[in-house]
């Protein structure tokens, strides 16, 4: 079994056999950072000062292109790496604006390496003439998986740049987490089946009821691509079944248990047919359903509620809904409306700041969680989210809204152990969110008005509108 080789090795080997520039991609952030910190104290990899002087006037070059504060790159912890190895690392653990800058200096061939996690292949433009892979697996939800077809051919796809590589070089290295064999494999799949992206969500069925009633939305759903896939899927399972059942016919030396088995077989897979061919509609009428518990539905249109909440183009569109209805954000303070927005805008599995004692008063931490815990309770459709009432989220934000400067800020992120591309999700998820609520002029002025100037104090650089990724 063979160790992971370290990253210097990897350089070095790459360097040796004119491979450079290359993208190695790790299963993890934490992966990409101590590639780059180690390269940063190993005197072998680090370049000349010519070089280093070459990397600073590009990256000037950069700044001035964007208009970003000097500071935020020059101050970022990897900055100094990066211009004294021509190495980084690129995830979504960072902010924005340094990512950009790694993939202006790659398609500026500055870079040697770019160390970048597996889940930004597919969002990014930075091709190098190699691509160096790892691992066959990643880390999901439900633990470790084979890469799929698509993940394998976007981290491959990054090999060979246009205009100036023939051929670009895909490179596995052997360890415990990346067989060769299984990657071969991989590779050879067909790409997976096109997918309809649409689902009956509450923001969506909320903003298609506007415009038309319950009977003309389920003739859309009826027509739309994801039923037509599942037709089509169905009818295979319904052939399927037709064979089988001939063939159970045709078996004379078929009798008793085992035939009782395989005819049960061949209704179950009829059931599931009859199940796949009314997916579609069958989640339209229970999104239907639970908006209908809420109050935003009656009948076949929606509410005065409904109208107001179909403004609320965002995944929290019931949560905003209740809280609003509910009364917590009635005379709220626009930190605290932050705050409270914050406390919902964020991924449960993501630490947070939490230095300092929290301005929200637990009571309204508590109407909020009974707020999250009704629309879980009455709403089962499609796209009913895992939302969690964090107080470390708000209080991260409402840190954010107090600091000076983003330095201060970072300071403190970084005694917390907290990335700052977290606080870059958070913050535009809550900007987000402020933005859909700063839409209701008409029914909820004051509201309105305080979530458009909380809004704007959150997106101050480096979270300015352009630069902040809610991804």
């Amino acid at each position: 079994m063979y160790g992971e080789f370290p990253v210097h090795i990897i350089l070095r080997e790459l360097e040796r056999d004119d491979l450079l520039p290359a993208i190695l991609f790790r299963t993890a952030r934490k992966q990409c950072d101590s590639d780059v910190e180690s390269l940063a104290r190993n005197d072998q990899t680090i370049l000349p000062i010519e070089q280093q002087t070459r990397i600073e006037r590009e990256v000037n070059s950069v700044i001035t292109k964007y208009g970003f504060e000097p500071s935020f790159i020059t101050t970022y912890p990897q900055y100094e790496a990066l211009v004294k190895t021509g190495v980084g690392a690129h995830h979504a653990g960072q902010l924005l604006i340094w990512r950009l800058l790694l993939e202006e200096l790659m398609s500026r061939s500055m870079l040697r390496l770019m160390v970048a996690t597996g889940t930004v292949a597919a969002g990014v433009d930075f091709p190098a003439r190699t691509a160096v892979i790892t691992a066959h697996s990643k880390r999901g939800s439900e633990g470790f998986s084979v890469l799929s077809s698509a993940e394998f051919q976007q981290m491959a796809g990054r090999a060979g740049r246009r205009g100036k590589d023939a051929v670009g070089v895909c490179v596995i290295t052997p360890s415990k987490f990346s067989d060769a064999r299984v990657l071969l494999e991989v590779s050879k799949r067909p790409p997976e089946p096109l997918r309809s992206a649409y689902f009956a969500s509450p923001s969506t069925v909320l903003n298609l009821l506007k415009y038309r009633n319950v009977d003309d939305l389920q003739y859309t759903v009826e027509r739309s691509l994801g039923s037509f896939l599942d037709r089509n899927s169905a009818s295979k399972l319904r052939e399927q079944a037709l064979n089988d059942q001939s063939a159970i016919e045709a078996d004379s030396g078929l009798k008793g248990e085992k035939r009782k088995k395989a005819e049960k077989r061949v209704r179950r897979t009829l059931r599931e047919a009859d199940e796949l061919e009314k997916k579609q509609e069958t989640a339209l009428a229970v999104s239907l359903d639970g908006l209908r518990a809420l109050g935003y539905v009656e009948g076949g249109s929606l509410t005065e509620k409904g109208g107001w909440a179909a403004e609320l183009c965002t995944s929290l569109v019931l949560e905003l809904g209740e809280a609003i209805a509910e009364g917590i954000f009635d005379e709220c303070p626009m930190y605290e409306l932050v705050g409270l927005i914050g406390s919902i805008s964020g991924d449960p599995h993501r630490p947070y700041f939490r230095l300092k004692q929290n301005p929200v008063a637990p009571e309204q931490f508590g109407r909020m969680e009974r707020v999250v815990e009704r629309v879980r309770a009455a709403y089962q459709g499609a796209g009913s989210s895992q939302v969690a009432v964090l107080p470390d989220a708000a209080l991260t934000v409402m840190t954010w809204m107090d600091s000076e400067t983003w330095n201060e800020f970072a300071g403190l992120l970084r005694l917390s152990g907290v990335a700052d591309g977290d606080v870059a999700r958070l913050v535009g998820q809550t900007a987000d969110h402020l933005n859909q609520l700063s839409r209701l002029e008409k029914t909820h002025p004051v509201l309105a008005q305080t979530a458009r100037v909380a809004r704007s104090r959150l997106l101050r650089p480096p979270f300015s509108e352009s630069l902040v990724t809610v991804e």
